[in-house]
């Protein structure tokens, strides 16, 4: 019984010394081992104790998992109802443009050629148009920088 104070209080000093890396049970365990005597078996509370902290650790993870799996769920569900919404616009979209592509359908083509012929020259104009005022305003701009050059250049 003697050498086992012992070994209590030699665990204590180095567990004190190690400034409390290791308990004092691991170090009287280790000690006990050395000396070729086996630790004594664990009371039916401390085995009790064990698995309740190991049962609340597990139950925690559990619990984290839980969490994490309802938030995924929710994302997901949210993702689904987004792409319906999608793809009820995207019908709505498809019923439109068949709908224009009956009615087209159904125009006569001399009406369609009318149509063009009539569209055709007011393309040639714009055209025109959109050159004569590029053309104008990088002229503008030269002569504006060619002035304020000569105005306040040195």
């Amino acid at each position: 019984m003697s050498v086992e104070i012992l070994i209590a209080f030699i665990a204590s000093f180095i567990s004190a010394v190690a400034g409390g890396i290791a308990s004092i049970e691991v170090i009287r365990r280790l000690l006990l081992k050395l000396i070729g005597k086996e630790p004594p078996p664990k009371t039916y509370a401390e085995r009790l104790s064990e698995l309740t902290s190991s049962l609340t650790k597990a139950s925690g993870e559990v619990d984290a998992v839980l969490h994490e799996m309802n938030r995924v769920a929710r994302e997901r569900e949210q993702a689904v109802k987004d792409l319906e919404v999608g793809l009820t616009e995207l019908e709505k979209r498809e019923k439109e443009l068949k709908e224009n592509i009956e009615v087209l359908q159904n125009v006569p083509i001399p009406v369609a050629e009318h149509f063009a012929k009539l569209v055709k020259p007011s393309e040639k104009q714009s055209a025109r148009r959109d050159y004569v005022l590029f053309i104008s305003g990088v002229l503008v701009t030269t002569i504006i920088a060619v002035i304020l050059q000569l105005t306040f250049g040195k």
